[in-house]
């Protein structure tokens, strides 16, 4: 009777044993769970804002609450007195890729049309002029280590620089209702310069929005980096 009493009793501390293992176990699969979960729900999250933040012109995107410069660059407050500049959809369609990104020195003092950062694309080298006169504050070291994020997020993890502006004047340039209208009419002036002057029509008989430089030939990608990217 004794050693069956025994035996009840180990099998007891052993099946106790066991339970606090398996509590600890999965106390433990939760402590290391619940932080991945918490940043999968954030990212997702983001992504959700970032998404609504978007809008569409014709199948161009544009970030709401930006500016949009004649030379395809946006332009959006971040904080006080302090704007953040990148390359609008339509001007990372214009490039066929960007495997580096030259960027400017904080601190530099420029002027609206000044060339301040350059996008390399192959062996191409398409300059970008500065939207506004103003003072560079800060650089996006993001596009320096992945240079595709210009043409994969154009208007979130692409953005080139920032810049404290010298006075106001981009209040004037198009923003949400405006900037739809003026993107439109943006990729008509494209197709119509590519289709009409160029002679090149799209393969499907639709717009053409991004033509290839290999098809424009050096001449017509220059006019065509000339008349939306080099806009003063």
């Amino acid at each position: 009777m004794t050693s069956f009493i025994e035996a009840l009793e180990a099998l007891g501390s052993f099946l106790v044993g066991l339970a606090g293992r398996g509590a600890l176990f999965l106390v433990g699969a939760l402590a290391l769970a619940l932080p991945a979960l918490a940043v999968a729900l954030v990212w997702r999250a983001l992504e959700r804002r970032r998404a609504r933040a978007l809008a569409q012109a014709g199948g161009t995107r544009y970030r709401l609450g930006a500016y949009y410069a004649p030379n395809h660059t946006w332009l959006a407050p971040r904080g006080e007195a302090e704007l953040e500049v990148g390359l609008d959809d339509l001007a990372q369609r214009l490039l066929p890729s960007a495997t580096a990104v030259d960027l400017p020195r904080p601190g530099m003092q420029f002027h609206r049309g000044d060339p301040i950062a350059v996008v390399h694309a192959g062996g191409r080298a398409i300059r970008v002029c500065a939207p506004v006169d103003g003072t560079v504050l800060r650089v996006n070291p993001k596009v320096r280590r992945d240079p595709g994020l210009v043409k994969s997020e154009p208007y979130g993890r692409g953005w080139l620089f920032s810049v404290a502006p010298l006075e106001r004047e981009y209040l004037k340039l198009p923003q949400d209702g405006a900037a739809d209208g003026w993107l439109r009419a943006e990729r008509a002036r494209l197709a119509h310069l590519v289709e009409a002057e160029l002679g090149l029509a799209a393969a499907d008989g639709g717009e053409l929005v991004a033509p290839a430089p290999a098809l424009l030939g050096e001449e017509g990608w220059r006019r065509v980096v000339q008349s939306f990217l080099h806009a003063a």
